[in-house]
């Protein structure tokens, strides 16, 4: 009987240990504080909620040439976040984290930002069924990346 001999490769993936810069965004009753510009690369971000309601913070890529007004008109007209890329977005939403009131996220949201675009974050939620949805209240914030 001959041996057989056979070599299975391994793939090694080196981190050069430096995380990417975090992005606190603060969610108020109806508004977000976060940087208006931002470095594009890999950007992870989290959410603390000094606000009395729940809040979500959900990310999406504009499309060139969209403003505030488009986004508050569609949250006005009560446009759902599954729509939102008929509307202003350039595809999908990238992800969202949410907070209760006084709380920090325990998740982050870490995604790599296009030079020369804009991002928006936005809350869609509403405090009662036929309540407006936050972001129609104002809450939410536009970031362009340099």
């Amino acid at each position: 009987m001959r041996a057989s001999w056979f070599c299975i490769g391994v793939i090694s993936i080196a981190s050069s240990g430096a995380a990417p810069p975090t992005v606190t965004v603060i969610a108020h009753d109806y508004a977000f504080a976060a940087p208006d510009t931002v470095a594009a690369g890999l950007t992870s971000f989290t959410l603390e909620n000094r606000g009395t309601r729940q809040h979500e913070m959900l990310i999406g890529l504009l499309r060139p040439g969209v403003d505030a007004s488009q986004i508050v008109a569609a949250a006005q007209r009560g446009t759902n976040f599954r729509l939102l890329p008929e509307v202003y977005l350039d595809g999908a939403m990238h992800g969202g984290l949410f907070a209760w009131p006084g709380s920090t996220s325990p998740a982050h949201l870490t995604l790599s930002l296009i030079r020369g675009r804009a991002y928006v974050l936005l809350c869609t939620f509403r405090d009662s069924t036929t309540g407006p949805q936050h972001a129609a209240l104002g809450m939410f914030h536009l970031i362009q990346v340099r």
